[in-house]
């Protein structure tokens, strides 16, 4: 099922609105369907407000997941953990999940090496054309 990919996918028109593309991989938009109706509601608002400058939402992790971000919602108790293109125009959302127990870092983790998506601007590309297609003008 299909919730958000072609909800949420935005192209970013520079000068006037500037809006990034944010995309689901399948399995976040699973995440999306396991949530309570309250919670999924407080997740598409911040995957809206994603769409404006996404690479300086939320706050940068570490080790493993160094070019990703993580973003709170509904009071701390869910995180999105997301990557951005080096232009900001491209924010791929890779986990919606509890932050109960790691448990979001942990999907992440085992969802980059699916898809091996590397940690260079190149990987991420190639990823979105992978998941989702080429990139339509």
């Amino acid at each position: 099922m299909s919730l958000m990919t072609t909800k949420m996918t935005v192209t970013r028109v520079r000068g006037l609105t500037d809006l990034a593309r944010v995309l689901l991989l399948p399995e976040a938009e699973d995440d999306i369907a396991e949530l309570d109706k309250p919670t999924r509601v407080l997740v598409f608002k911040a995957l809206k407000k994603l769409q404006t400058s996404p690479e300086q939402r939320g706050a940068p992790l570490g080790s493993s997941l160094t070019t990703f971000r993580k973003l709170y919602v509904n009071n701390r108790q869910y995180r999105i953990v997301y990557r951005v293109d080096e232009d900001g125009t491209v924010a791929v959302i890779w986990v919606i999940a509890s932050r109960v127990d790691a448990a979001c870092y942990d999907l992440a983790t085992a969802r980059l090496a699916l898809y091996g998506g590397g940690q260079s601007s190149a990987a991420l590309h190639s990823l979105v054309e992978q998941v989702f297609g080429p990139a339509q003008s």
